[in-house]
């Protein structure tokens, strides 16, 4: 999922201080900038899993035991959030865990680069900014440690509603005659409940299939289509947002 973000090069003023006594790691985007001791700004509306990843990489020149912990600095309750270090945690309501220690310490040789890092932030229709506070420490000297902040900012989601989520959905060839149909489609923004799902003229649900991306295109096999009628339908949280009328001839 994709987020727009940006990168504030001061420190938020809060009682949780930045721990940088030795940057023992480097902190990036996906875009290769440096996080170090910034705020990264991510946005999205308040009816999405917001989301933000980040690669981590040893440039202390040494072994280390990296591990990663979660500060609350501003979280509005009724919310939710959970982050991934090399493992996913399960989560957790607002103001439940304002201090999360990583359950996974990761060995790092010199120039480890670990990937599994990502921060999530439900708002739960809750608009505003939460603040988080990330530190990534060595595990056998706590001051060797680096620290970044992530404020995700929830809009309201009712300017969106009125716009459709599915910029583009079409299916070829239709009508399709003893062969594969291709189904296209292209949304706003996707969200965990977003699916495409094939139903008969009975409405009978013959397939189902989640959609990560907001862009992709899936194959219907001829061998799994009977001749007639089909409705390809695009999905979020079980109410249908455009129906494909699909025609299969033999």
């Amino acid at each position: 999922m994709k987020h727009a973000y940006s990168l504030l090069l001061v420190a938020a003023c809060t009682a949780i201080p930045f721990l940088s006594n030795a940057q023992i790691v480097e902190v990036r985007d996906t875009n290769g900038n440096v996080l170090n001791g910034t705020n990264v700004q991510v946005v999205g509306d308040t009816g999405q899993l917001m989301g933000f990843p980040a690669s981590v990489e040893n440039i202390s020149g040494v072994q280390r035991t990296v591990n990663v912990k979660r500060y609350e600095v501003n979280v509005p309750h009724g919310t939710g959030n959970y982050f991934c270090w090399d493992l996913c945690y399960g989560e957790r309501s607002a103001g439940n865990t304002p201090l999360w220690i990583g359950a996974d310490p990761i060995p790092m040789a010199p120039g480890f680069i670990a990937n599994g890092f990502h921060a999530y932030y439900k708002p739960y229709q809750m608009y505003g900014q939460a603040i988080f506070r990330y530190v990534w420490y060595d595990v056998d000297n706590v001051n060797d440690s680096t620290s970044i902040d992530i404020t995700f900012n929830a809009t309201m989601a009712a300017v969106a509603e009125n716009a459709s989520p599915v910029l583009g959905f079409d299916a070829y060839p239709n009508p399709a005659v003893g062969g594969d149909v291709t189904l296209n489609y292209e949304l706003a923004t996707v969200t965990p409940g977003t699916r495409l799902a094939l139903y008969n003229v009975l409405g009978e649900r013959k397939l189902v299939k989640v959609i990560k991306s907001a862009q992709g295109k899936t194959v219907l096999n001829a061998a799994d289509l009977g001749a007639g009628v089909w409705f390809a339908v695009l999905e979020r949280d079980g109410k249908a947002m455009a129906t494909k009328r699909v025609v299969v001839l033999r």
